[in-house]
């Protein structure tokens, strides 16, 4: 039933004006989703408002001294000919987040921004403190917010943060609008937000922004970053680091940019001015459902956000397009009488860009009833930039995305691997890290140089990403395939001896990781994991029993809901409370951290925190066990 014709048009209309959150377009496209889901026949359809700290930038500027004049950076990225969407005025680009500040200092070149990249610089005499970091986004990708505080900790007035042709430019392939990498003016807008110590609203940390509810000050939310910070091209980036001084940076440091040598520095005296507004703004949530015919009270949630830096031709507007087709789709099926057996909850979040925003009010709002009745979120975010298609979830979820993808993608899907290492970086995170409610997370990948850039439009996806919508169609039909296979299954399909499995892996890495004497202090997690495998393996045989037998099966399905919950520590990760789930966490870089707190306690060299964590992992493991022998 998707219809790649359907799509293109959803997604030009999505993708006709910039939709920050929390602005009128962005507005207007909540209620246009709203009112296509009653036209498809979805239920329960609503717009839900939260009122959250969403603070636009109303000045930002990067200038330094050139001769006699005053240079400053652009902080805007060309027209290219042919493309309307890229002639519009949307403004400055900024980071949201940024502290508001004005310093002038000299200028430091630190890489990727990574504390290694600071050692280095200290090892060679060159004090960041007081100094304008610049560094430049990196592959693989590390989280921005990452690179601001590390920063922030070793002292640095300010950040600069620039897009290298050798990530995302010219030295990757053709630019825009003749391939899919971005040009010399393209900027990487982005939040520099901590949403990996707490995610969504920072001023209502793990409780809902709803009218009435507490708020904390600015000055004690942990997720907002101290230091000031902006985007650059970089063909202003270049400008500055024309001025640098000091030795030649490291042979790994070298860019892409022609004809320069890369230097440390320091460089000229830059002045970085950013003013945020600060304003506390109301976000819109649409949800919709088609009711379950025989277990109502069981949701199967698939989600998107819509909330774009400025078009969001990838990133979401192509979720996003398949998100409407799937909700047509589905509505379509239940018309005519095809109505699924668990109720299917379709969610489109706002504000997913600043900090996961509205998808974690919105899970903390309803927290009892999705801790209750929530069998699997299904998220997608960046649905369509090339042609690969990538799956990661938990390991329970392996088995219905295969034997999924083999049905929607044939010889394509045959050979799919599900990833099972989950950071963070969109919405499935309230769902996993807060509520335990198994998650997995779909795109297809591809050549992708545009990213939070004006050039991430409608256009890109016409010319470079998709530009039939086939894979637009071919990622609805997927979602929906796997959504109604857990909306329908007799017994639902969360497969623990796959869990089991990756668990094994998971403590032999940490294993691994410590020397031979001290391994002793981590026995008790692989003698809990042998007790969760022996306990998969019973669930799996009463599955078969219950096939067969319909009065079992109601039971082992709130079985299998169950044992992902009870991963969850009501004390959290230390350090980060919000953070619940004991197998999973992102590190500050949105990378996968598995196993975080015994992880994180042993990179800390503290050895009573890790006695103190593998004991409360061992714990949540043998609770799991008792869920699926019960």
């Amino acid at each position: 039933m998707p219809s790649p014709a359907r799509a293109r048009e959803a997604h030009a209309f999505l993708t006709a004006e910039p939709h920050v959150a929390g602005t009128p377009r962005d507005r207007l496209l909540a209620e246009w989703v709203r009112d296509r889901w009653k036209e498809y026949g979805l239920e329960r359809v609503e717009i839900s408002e939260h009122e959250v700290l969403l603070p636009y930038a109303d000045d930002v500027r990067v200038e330094m001294m050139q001769g006699e004049r005053v240079w400053r950076a652009t902080l805007k990225e060309d027209p290219v000919p042919g493309d309307p969407f890229s002639a519009k005025d949307v403004g400055v680009a900024y980071h949201a987040y940024s502290a508001s500040g004005d310093v002038t200092a000299p200028v430091v070149y630190a890489a990727s921004g990574n504390p290694a990249d600071y050692d280095w610089l200290r090892d060679h005499g060159i004090d960041i403190k007081g100094k304008i970091a610049l560094v430049r986004y990196a592959v693989p990708y590390s989280y921005r917010g990452f690179k601001a505080l590390t920063a922030e900790q070793r002292g640095a007035a300010g950040l600069l943060i620039y897009s290298d042709p050798a990530e995302d430019g010219f030295r990757k392939g053709r630019t825009y609008p003749d391939g899919p990498w971005g040009n010399e003016s393209h900027i990487q807008r982005g939040g520099t937000v901590y949403d990996f110590r707490v995610p969504g609203d920072p001023l209502t940390p793990g409780w809902a922004s709803l009218p009435g509810a507490k708020r904390i000050a600015a000055r004690d939310a942990i997720s907002l970053p101290k230091i000031i910070s902006a985007p650059l091209s970089w063909r202003d980036a270049r400008v500055v680091l024309e001025t640098m001084q000091g030795p030649a940076a490291p042979e790994a440091w070298q860019g892409g940019i022609p004809s320069l040598t890369y230097r440390v520095g320091p460089g000229a005296m830059v002045r970085l001015r950013v003013h945020n507004d600060d304003k506390v703004r109301p976000i819109w949530t649409v949800t919709g459902r088609i009711t379950g015919a025989a277990n109502p009270d069981d949701l199967v949630i698939v989600g998107n956000h819509r909330d774009a830096w400025v078009y969001g031709g990838v990133d979401p507007s192509s979720g996003t397009a398949a998100l409407m087709e799937l909700a047509r789709s589905l509505g379509a099926l239940a018309r005519r009488g095809a109505r699924p057996k668990r109720t299917i909850v379709f969610g489109n979040w706002d504000a997913e860009e600043f900090t996961l925003t509205s998808s974690t009010e919105w899970g903390e709002e309803h927290a009892r009833e999705l801790t209750d009745h929530a069998v699997a979120y299904l998220n997608v975010d960046m649905g369509v930039q090339g042609t690969t298609f990538d799956a990661t979830a938990v390991p329970s979820l392996n088995r219905v995305i295969g034997e999924s993808a083999a049905t929607a993608l044939g010889a394509r899907g045959a050979s799919v691997e599900v990833k099972n290492r989950l950071g963070s970086g969109s919405d499935y995170t309230v769902f996993l890290n807060f509520l335990g409610v198994p998650v997995a997370d779909l795109m297809f990948t591809g050549p992708y140089g545009v990213y939070h850039s004006i050039y991430d439009n409608h256009l890109w996806m016409e010319k470079v990403g998709d530009p039939q919508f086939a894979q637009h169609a071919t990622m609805t039909r997927l979602w929906g395939i796997i959504a109604l296979r857990l909306a329908n299954a007799d017994v639902l399909p969360l497969d623990y001896a796959a869990y089991a499995s990756r668990l094994r892996e998971f403590v032999k890495e940490i294993t691994d990781r410590m020397p031979g004497p001290d391994r002793a202090a981590v026995t008790p997690l692989a003698q809990a994991v042998d007790r969760f495998s022996a306990a998969a393996g019973e669930m799996s045989r009463r599955i078969d029993r219950a096939l067969s037998d319909p009065a079992e099966q109601p039971a082992t399905s709130r079985a299998l809901i169950a044992v992902e919950r009870a991963f969850l520590d009501a004390d959290g990760i230390p350090g980060r409370p919000w953070y619940r789930h004991l197998i999973y966490a992102p590190k500050p870089t949105y990378a996968p951290e598995v196993l975080p707190g015994v992880a994180e306690a042993l990179d800390a060299g503290d050895r009573a925190r890790l006695a103190s964590q593998v004991a409360r992992l061992a714990a949540a493991l043998d609770r799991a066990a008792d869920v699926l022998r019960r």
